[in-house]
C-alpha cells in the first residue's frame, strides 16, 4: 500500500469518524416542544424532568421519555369491538353507550406518569390502565339511576360521573377536565315500552285538553246565561220602577187637584157668606127631605 492509498484510507476513516461523532452528538440532543415534558433516566432511574427547550443527554447511558401535556380526548365504547353495556337501577338493559373524557397529563407529576405508564406511544397505556376504571365506574353509576332519569337528566348523570371518575383517577398523574356519557341506547323492548308510554301520555294529554275545553265552554255558557238573567232582572226592575214612579206621580197629581178643588169650594162659600145680607133664602133646592138654600150673591 503506497502513501496515496494510506491517505485515502485515512480520509475515509476521518469522515466516518466525523459522521459517527455527529450521530453520537445528535443522539444526545433533545428538543422539548411547548406542551411537552420529558423524563430523563439513567440506567432506568429517573434523574430529572425537562421543561420545553434544548437538553443534552449522555448517549447510551441516559434516555429521555417525552410526554405531551396538551389537552387530549379519549373515547371509550361506541363500537362493537369495545362495546360498553350496563343495567339501570330499574333493571333495564343499556345495550350500548359511549364515554368521552377530556384530559391531560399533570405537568407537575410527569415523574409519576413515567412510573405508572412509562411509555406514551399512542396513549396505549392510558387505555389499558384507565379503560377498566372507566368501565367499572360507569356501570356502578348507571346502576344508581333509573332508565327515565338517564334519558331525561343527562347533565345530572354527567356531573355525578365526573365526580366519581376524578375520585378514582386522582392517584394517577391525570387531570380530568370533563366527562360525558353519550349515545346511551337501551334494548329494543325498552324502546317499545317508552314509545307506548309516550303515546299513552299524548292520548291522556289530549283527553285532558278536551275536558278542559268542554269545561271552559260550559262555564262560558253558564256565565252568558247568568248575564242574560241579570239583564232581564235589571230590565224588569227598571220597568217596575217606571210603573211605580208613574203611578205615584198620577196619584200625587190627583191629590193636588182634589186639594185645589176643596180649597176653591171653601173660598166660594166664604165669599157668599161675606156678601149675605141676613135675609133668608128665597129659593130652596131639594126633594123636600133635604133642602139646600141658595143664597143670592147680590
Amino acid at each position: 500500500m503506497d502513501f496515496t492509498d494510506k491517505l485515502m484510507l485515512g480520509g475515509i476513516g476521518a469522515v466516518a469518524l466525523g459522521a459517527a461523532a455527529m450521530l453520537f452528538c445528535a443522539a444526545s440532543v433533545y428538543v422539548i416542544d411547548e406542551g411537552e415534558r420529558a423524563v430523563l433516566t439513567r440506567f432506568g432511574t429517573i434523574e430529572d424532568v425537562w421543561d420545553p427547550g434544548i437538553h443534552l443527554a449522555v448517549p447510551l447511558i441516559e434516555r429521555a421519555k417525552v410526554y405531551s401535556v396538551r389537552v387530549q380526548k379519549s373515547v371509550f365504547g361506541g363500537d362493537e369491538e369495545n362495546k360498553l353495556q350496563a343495567y339501570s337501577n330499574d333493571q333495564q338493559i343499556i345495550d350500548s353507550y359511549r364515554i368521552s373524557i377530556t384530559w391531560q397529563y399533570d405537568p407537575l407529576r410527569i415523574k409519576d406518569a413515567y412510573k405508572f405508564f412509562k411509555t406514551d406511544e399512542d396513549n396505549s397505556v392510558f387505555y389499558t390502565v384507565v379503560a377498566p376504571l372507566v368501565q367499572q365506574t360507569s356501570k356502578q353509576l348507571l346502576g344508581q339511576f333509573t332508565a327515565s332519569t338517564i334519558i331525561q337528566e343527562r347533565s345530572k348523570l354527567d356531573t355525578a360521573f365526573d365526580r366519581m371518575l376524578k375520585e378514582e383517577l386522582k392517584r394517577y398523574p391525570i387531570n380530568v377536565i370533563s366527562v360525558q356519557i353519550e349515545d346511551v341506547s337501551f334494548s329494543e323492548s325498552y324502546d317499545r315500552v317508552v314509545e307506548q308510554t309516550a303515546q299513552k301520555k299524548m292520548e291522556i294529554e289530549k283527553a285532558r285538553n278536551e275536558l278542559q275545553r268542554i269545561e271552559i265552554e260550559s262555564k262560558q255558557q253558564i256565565a252568558k246565561a247568568d248575564a242574560e238573567n241579570k239583564a232581564m232582572r235589571l230590565r224588569a226592575d227598571a220597568k217596575a220602577y217606571q210603573i211605580r214612579t208613574t203611578a205615584q206621580a198620577e196619584a200625587d197629581a190627583i191629590a193636588l187637584k182634589a186639594k185645589a178643588l176643596q180649597e176653591g169650594r171653601e173660598i166660594i162659600d166664604l165669599t157668599l157668606a161675606e156678601k149675605w145680607n141676613g135675609e133668608l133664602p128665597q129659593t130652596m133646592l131639594g126633594d123636600g127631605s133635604k133642602l139646600i138654600p141658595v143664597l143670592s150673591g147680590k
